[in-house]
């Protein structure tokens, strides 16, 4: 499979496991942040798979926390978007997807996506309207997958919270014929629903587990 020929109106799926992985608030004293500030944590480094955090002003009052993994495995590049891109695959290493539909598509490299997922409780099931877009990189063996939510007309979910304030991206590049490095990064600027105590270990164990199991089905035959 080409990695064009994959099914990118679901790339958006591989992140919506962590949309809320990445949206705790605290209190911003406004001023310069310096580099030393803005600088990712290593918090985790197991069999591969490195994830970071860091706090970034979102506005002159917040800051949120933005959150980053990298995944080494050994894989092809096109097994790699392929596994992120196929709405078929995405079941098998993430949890949480209740819906997934495409709602338009401009082009092979730009298109709509609405999902709905469910979060465990305590947390209420949530949307998002995502526009994606896709790039080759020229001379490279790099793909880069931005992903950001929009406004759209279409109807929401009843009883669901829509997510208006997320940003991320996949980066995947292939090292050589059997190595490739995945990078994920996502920002939301939504609300917490509960105070951080409650919800980041809760957040951290189901975002650290999809990781490994992408990583294991890359590695995986």
């Amino acid at each position: 499979m080409g990695v064009f020929k994959a099914y990118p109106s679901v790339i958006l799926l591989t992140v919506l496991c962590c949309v809320m992985s990445a949206n705790s608030q605290k209190a911003f004293t406004p001023g310069v942040v310096s580099p030393v500030e803005n600088r990712w944590e290593l918090t985790d480094d197991e069999d591969g798979i490195k994830f970071y955090v860091r706090w970034v002003p979102l506005n002159s009052l917040t800051e949120v926390r933005e959150r980053k993994v990298e995944i080494l495995a050994h894989t092809s590049l096109d097994k790699a978007l392929g596994m992120v891109a196929d709405i078929d695959k995405a079941s098998l290493w993430m949890s949480g997807i209740k819906r997934a539909s495409l709602l338009q598509r401009d082009n092979s490299n730009q298109w709509y996506s609405h999902v709905l997922y469910g979060l465990p409780w305590p947390f209420n099931d949530r949307e998002m309207i995502t526009l994606c877009r896709m790039k080759k990189v020229a001379a490279s063996s790099k793909i880069t997958i931005t992903m950001e939510s929009v406004e759209h007309s279409y109807p929401k979910a009843k009883g669901v919270e829509r997510l208006t304030n997320y940003k991320a991206s996949w980066e995947i590049v292939e090292i050589n014929h059997n190595l490739v490095k995945m990078t994920f990064i996502a920002l939301s600027g939504d609300p917490p629903a509960f105070p951080r105590v409650i919800q980041d270990p809760v957040i951290k164990r189901v975002f650290m587990g999809n990781m490994r199991c992408l990583k294991e089905l890359l590695e995986k035959g």
